[in-house]
């Protein structure tokens, strides 16, 4: 079987918004445009074990996102941004990215004893999980979690 959180990494190696920017696991510094991903307990009552001795496995993972924030009001000038807005469209680029995926049936690869049955994230844009204002610039932390269903085939009938 294939290490999961390998195969997420190598998976996530090819999104758009992560590939240009450094990208940790578990543990990071924070700093603008650092990720970061957690990989989740998952309660293993959630298995559902099937007649032929598959199981069906949730894998969870979070990515966090941290940017730079302004405390600049929302500019009311043509031709002028919001930073903070700015940077929360890129996040959720990360987000659309895993949508569009598993919508193509584009999965990590874990291996050819599981059988990915769905991929999604848990919620439609991220989560802004606080603002360190202690660093400078200061950093806004946002959040976002993926579901990975899948069949683990190792003890099922051959």
């Amino acid at each position: 079987m294939a290490d999961k959180n390998q195969a997420v990494i190598d998976f996530l190696l090819d999104c758009p918004a992560i590939a240009d920017n450094p990208l940790f696991f578990n543990f990071l510094q924070a700093q603008d445009e650092n990720k970061q991903i957690i990989a989740q307990a998952n309660d293993s009552t959630l298995n559902k074990r099937y007649l032929d001795g598959s199981v069906l496995k949730r894998y969870t993972f979070t990515i966090i996102d941290f940017r730079s924030v302004t405390y600049q009001a929302i500019p009311k000038l043509a031709g002028y941004t919001n930073e903070n807005v700015e940077e929360l469209l890129d996040v959720q680029g990360i987000i659309d990215w895993i949508n569009e995926q598993a919508d193509a049936g584009n999965y990590p690869d874990f291996g050819e004893d599981c059988i990915i049955d769905s991929m999604k994230t848990t919620s439609e844009n991220p989560n802004l999980n606080g603002v360190d204002t202690q660093v400078t610039p200061a950093l806004a932390k946002y959040s976002m979690s993926i579901q990975i269903d899948y069949i683990d085939t190792t003890k099922a009938w051959k």
